[in-house]
């Protein structure tokens, strides 16, 4: 098997640049932006994935879209409330027998650095409500609400657009 050098030429090139990438922050944090679409680290996968083990029932599974990790040092009652409200919005949709299969109508971006706000830019984004329509086995379908956090914020260029840690803080009927 022949290579030529034109592909190994590319091939290095794109080696090249995804290890600079990886050592210098360049480009307004393209590092986390690749490391985020790796580990499905945004609100539409979140989502995606919530709505999956809610569709077979798997509550333990949709309830880990909802924790906090520890290293986020946020009070116990902030936990608490994001908690049962996972708790009490899963066992409904369970109950509601929906399907895995939804649609995703609008993000809406916030940021939450300084003053929270709508913006246009993902990118700043410590917040995101994603409009989502749900259909369940009577064919029956729903809008909802699923409001994706960064929890403690993101203040996105103050801290060099590291990567972002989302989490569902709530679901609520639009």
């Amino acid at each position: 098997m022949k290579i030529s050098r034109k592909k190994i030429l590319i091939f290095a090139s794109l080696i090249f640049l995804i290890l600079a990438g990886f050592f210098i922050n360049i480009n307004y944090g393209i590092t986390s932006l690749v490391v985020e679409k790796i580990t499905n680290e945004n609100p539409e996968a979140k989502v995606a994935a919530y709505v999956q083990a809610v569709s077979i029932g798997d509550k333990e599974k949709a309830l880990k879209f909802w924790e906090i990790p520890e290293s986020y040092d946020l009070n116990l009652k902030y936990r608490n409330t994001i908690k049962d409200q996972g708790e009490k919005i899963t066992k409904e949709l369970i109950e509601k027998k929906i399907k895995p299969d939804f649609t995703i109508k609008n993000v809406e971006w916030w940021k939450t650095c300084c003053e929270p706000s709508v913006t246009n830019n993902y990118r700043i984004a410590g917040r995101a409500k994603v409009y989502v329509q749900l259909e369940d086995f009577n064919n029956t379908k729903s809008d909802y609400i699923f409001d994706v956090i960064v929890p403690g914020g993101y203040d996105g260029e103050l801290t060099g657009y590291s990567a972002r840690h989302w989490i569902i803080s709530d679901v609520y009927v639009e």
